[in-house]
């Protein structure tokens, strides 16, 4: 269930629940019923709590005998017959009460003559009323009310409890299937949103809302408009990119031979000329290599027909950055908790992944520091590649970013420090392509941690 769900739904049931006991008070406290209205009800102070009990006990008693009205007082609760009396002709209470001096004077008002007597008595209202039983014994009810309002509230709940509770039942089944019904939509936008979200272009959900009202049918086929057109515009885009960097690559081919044999001819005037032009010349090279290094092709048609060794592959990248991470005095220190961890991967792909990130740990590291690289497994027993440097790290809000083409941090900005931010794109989708995960993080005290994580081949496991 999703948070809009539970709220939905709590929310028209609480709404229910208080229609339906606010009706059933008014109905009880204004003594409300079919034939009666509210505007036919007038102030009386003696009436309340008081008299509805006693109309209560007179037209349950009625329908029984003498043995069987004794034998229901006695299974009444206690805080029900503590504000009555019954007497026979013997003047004696049902339950073998000792009968109070107030409410024997009060017996007198109570005759064949008078059967119902009502008087304020102090804080109490009392109410009296003599009857017939079915087998024709006679008796008389006296029953007092407290001035507080603690009988209303026991008859109410008393009387109305187990509808209360059918009530909520029937309310809450009808509030789960309305809120539901309302958050599937929202819920088959949100899900189909996050996908397109993550690159999966593909998701369509008109044929989901076919059967809905108008608005929400157009809106189906409104959101598949715009995942069409975002899907086209994006292969467009990446079209382009490749297309400007392959047309690149020819005359940046002609310019570095004929940069070459200048160079060979030339003198030394303008040997530092040319060798600006040629650094310059050899980025250009090594940004159109990476373009063109960025995976393309979607997520499904990229074939993995090949396996690799974990621990093994970073361990021969480690070994063949000692020399880079010696020159900034860096500490490269490689953990295995890993083990033996084959996965499904494409050619030598994964090894510019590892190659890359590990190379960016040394870089930005500060001199005498250590670069670590974990190897062991997450809580589903794939395997997890962490390399954490002790560099400057990167602002929470650029996280997400830096896995994006050409972005670098303001600490980044110039070439030779910072690269042209295409090595940690081609990273993440690499990874996602082998059906994996990389993450960024800073560390506690000081850099940066990027962590892959990759599914085990289950077939060489």
């Amino acid at each position: 269930m999703s948070r809009i769900y539970i709220k939905i739904f709590l929310g028209f049931w609480l709404v229910t629940i208080m229609m339906l006991f606010g009706s059933n008070m008014i109905v009880h406290f204004f003594n409300l019923g079919p034939d009666k209205h509210l505007s036919q009800q007038e102030e009386d102070p003696f009436d309340g709590p008081g008299g509805r009990l006693l109309r209560e006990v007179v037209s349950d008693a009625i329908n029984y005998n003498y043995d069987q009205v004794e034998m229901g007082l006695r299974s009444m609760p206690p805080w029900a017959t503590r504000h009555f009396y019954i007497i026979n002709t013997d003047g004696q209470d049902l339950l073998e009460r000792e009968i109070p001096e107030h409410i024997q004077s009060f017996l007198g008002n109570i005759s064949d003559d008078i059967p119902f007597f009502r008087k304020k008595v102090g804080e109490n209202n009392l109410f009296g009323r003599q009857f017939s039983l079915s087998d024709g014994t006679v008796l008389r009810l006296v029953v007092f009310s407290p001035k507080d309002h603690s009988l209303g509230w026991r008859l109410f709940f008393n009387n109305f409890w187990h509808i209360l509770v059918l009530d909520m039942i029937i309310s809450g089944a009808a509030c789960y299937y309305l809120a539901r019904y309302i958050t599937r939509d929202i819920q088959t936008l949100k899900t189909a949103t996050q996908k397109i979200a993550t690159g999966d272009w593909d998701v369509r959900i008109a044929q989901e809302f076919c059967d809905r009202p108008g608005e929400l049918a157009e809106l189906g086929k409104a959101f598949d408009n715009m995942a069409i057109k975002l899907q086209k515009s994006m292969l467009e885009q990446k079209r382009l990119i490749k297309d400007v960097s392959h047309e690149l690559r020819s005359p940046l081919a002609r310019l570095q031979v004929a940069l070459a044999i200048a160079q060979q001819r030339a003198n030394s005037e303008i040997t530092g000329e040319l060798e600006r032009i040629k650094e310059a010349a050899d980025y250009l090279n090594d940004v159109i290599s990476d373009i063109l290094s960025l995976p393309v092709t979607e997520q499904g048609s990229w074939e993995l027909n090949d396996v690799v060794e974990v621990s093994s592959l970073i361990t021969t990248i480690v070994e063949e950055c000692l020399d880079e991470a010696s020159q900034k005095q860096v500490t490269l220190t490689l953990t295995d908790n890993l083990g033996e961890a084959l996965v499904m991967t494409r050619g030598n792909t994964l090894v510019s992944v590892f190659d890359n990130i590990i190379r960016n740990a040394i870089r930005y590291t500060l001199d005498n520091s250590p670069v670590t690289i974990l190897l062991d497994r997450n809580s589903d027993g794939d395997p997890q590649i962490t390399v954490s440097d002790s560099g400057p790290g990167v602002a929470e809000e650029h996280l997400a970013d830096i896995f994006e083409p050409f972005f670098r941090t303001d600490e980044a900005r110039d070439r030779k420090s910072g690269g042209y931010g295409l090595g940690l794109a081609i990273a993440q989708r690499t990874v996602l392509h082998h059906s994996g995960s990389i993450q960024a993080k800073n560390n506690l005290v000081r850099g940066l941690s990027i962590t892959i994580t990759l599914p085990e081949s289950v077939e060489f496991s």
